[in-house]
């Protein structure tokens, strides 16, 4: 979300500039979503390390079934994605279409479309990994508990949203878990949206206790530009550099 507004091969200016080592695509970004364009992936492709599942109007657990349907059309394109560019592939759970804690049909729903995603990884060989919702009443896969049963039960790995799991007060049992496979880095402003991590305490502390506890796998930051106002290109690579020295910094400690 950071570099919504650019087009494709401007995210591999960013990343050299910035000197990051890789990005995580997200499928929804508009200048490849508007078309679903293959073509537009060729100048970045070598710099995936991670690929993003579609999550606009998107819900596995959808009372429209019209929408579940679109929902695993979309994500089984992502996939294609993540195993041309070999890498894991990142998926959100579902949540009740109502605002309210769900109920019966929403998990069951909810299977189902992890039945699938589980073995369409398979056959792909596509390396899954199910990220912690964001703690809001509807969504499932918000609690670590709830995560790490789903995970092992559909042979998931684990995408660790700091940002999530600081909002639903389990972040620190996160820590350690043989299943994270990528960490999402980030803190929020007063309006929940992602934005630095280096302004936190509580997101530092997460991140030297993954450094003492020996996580050495993929570490995503993850930016959203409506965080930060009307910020040029320029302003977002020094932003993202500012970013990295942080994270370099905790890490090397």
């Amino acid at each position: 979300m950071f570099f919504y507004e650019y087009p494709v091969e401007k995210l591999n200016e960013a990343c050299e500039a910035a000197e990051y080592d890789g990005i995580e695509f997200w499928i929804e970004t508009p200048h490849y979503w508007i078309d679903r364009d293959k073509e537009k992936l060729e100048e970045i492709k070598h710099l995936i390390k991670s690929v993003h599942c579609g999550v606009l109007d998107l819900n596995p657990c959808s009372v429209n079934e019209m929408i579940q349907e679109a929902t695993l059309k979309t994500n089984l394109h992502g996939m294609d994605i993540a195993k041309a560019v070999k890498s894991p592939y990142t998926i959100h759970a579902g949540k009740r279409s109502a605002l309210r804690e769900p109920v019966e049909e929403d998990y069951k729903a909810n299977e189902k479309y992890f039945r699938i995603i589980s073995k369409t990884g398979r056959l792909k060989g596509v390396e899954i990994l199910l990220e912690n919702s964001e703690a809001k009443i509807n969504n499932l896969c918000r609690s670590f508990e709830e995560i790490q049963w789903f995970a092992r039960k559909f042979g998931f790995r684990i995408t660790f949203d700091i940002n999530h799991a600081l909002k639903n007060g389990d972040a620190e049992k996160y820590v350690g878990l043989d299943l994270i496979r990528n960490v999402h880095v980030s803190s929020s402003d007063v309006d929940g949206k992602h934005v630095a991590s280096r302004f936190s305490q509580d997101a530092r502390r997460i991140l030297e206790m993954l450094r003492d506890a020996g996580y050495d796998g993929i570490i995503t930051v993850e930016l959203d530009d409506l965080g930060y106002g009307n910020m040029g290109f320029r302003d977002k690579i020094e932003e993202l550099k500012k970013e990295r020295k942080f994270l370099e910094s905790v890490f090397r400690d």
